[in-house]
């Protein structure tokens, strides 16, 4: 996997003979802000949300191949760029990569009967890199130091009757069915098996969430607990 390669949808750009033809420009993610004027007082009051903004990473992309081929080339980078809501990565950084939320085609420019060139513009979620081993399924004990900035994870606790668990400090008590899954993301829960599960669960979400550095997590004994952390940077 080449500088030039990029991996959208799990798919590598080389495996289509398409190429980025140079390292994109990669904006940082911007913190929404919220603004405040308090009567008596200079100036404004900026509040963080914790909550970041979209951003739009462009990419120029070329190839090169049979003149009979040309339309077919441009027809499967379409297809691949389609996707949505699925991962960004790039091979100087493939152990990170972005949630892209939709792709933006521009016009795809025919150099010459063999060469394609176009623009691709990569519209992430919320600007913000992802670890990839925050992905992986863990311990909870494994879970108490976020390498990045506060992330938001999912717990999936397994056992028979009420459970405290408890996040640096802060209590969500759970009433489980032999399992359930807490997604403080999406901010749901629910049953390995889909069944919703929203109404087993008292306490707020956002008080699950996993600070930068260190955390304090524990559970009710009797029951097990694993976390897919999420682990997020700026």
């Amino acid at each position: 996997m080449g500088y030039a390669d990029v991996e959208f949808d799990g798919i590598l750009s080389s495996s289509m003979k398409i190429y980025a033809t140079q390292y994109p420009s990669i904006p940082a993610a911007v913190e929404k802000v919220n603004e405040t004027q308090i009567p008596g007082r200079d100036g404004v009051l900026h509040l963080r949300t914790g909550t970041f903004e979209q951003t739009e990473i462009p990419i120029e992309f070329n190839y090169i191949g049979k003149e009979e081929l040309w339309n077919e080339r441009w027809r499967e980078a379409k297809k691949w760029l389609s996707a949505t809501n699925v991962e960004l990565r790039f091979a100087d950084d493939a152990e990170h990569f972005y949630k892209v939320s939709k792709v933006v085609l521009e016009a795809n420019q025919r150099v010459s009967k063999r060469i394609g060139k176009f623009v691709a513009k990569f519209i992430t979620k919320d600007g913000l890199n992802y670890l990839t081993s925050g992905k992986q399924q863990i311990d909870y004990t494994e879970a108490r130091y976020n390498p990045g900035i506060i992330s938001k994870p999912v717990y999936i606790i397994t056992g028979e009757g009420l459970c405290v668990l408890t996040v640096n400090g802060k209590t969500v008590q759970v009433n489980v069915s032999n399992n359930i899954v807490i997604n403080t993301e999406l901010m749901i829960s629910y049953r390995l098996d889909n069944v919703s599960q929203n109404m087993m669960v008292k306490g707020n979400y956002e008080e699950l969430y996993l600070q930068e550095g260190k955390n304090e997590i524990s559970i009710t004994d009797g029951f097990t607990c694993k976390i897919i952390p999420n682990w997020r940077c700026l």
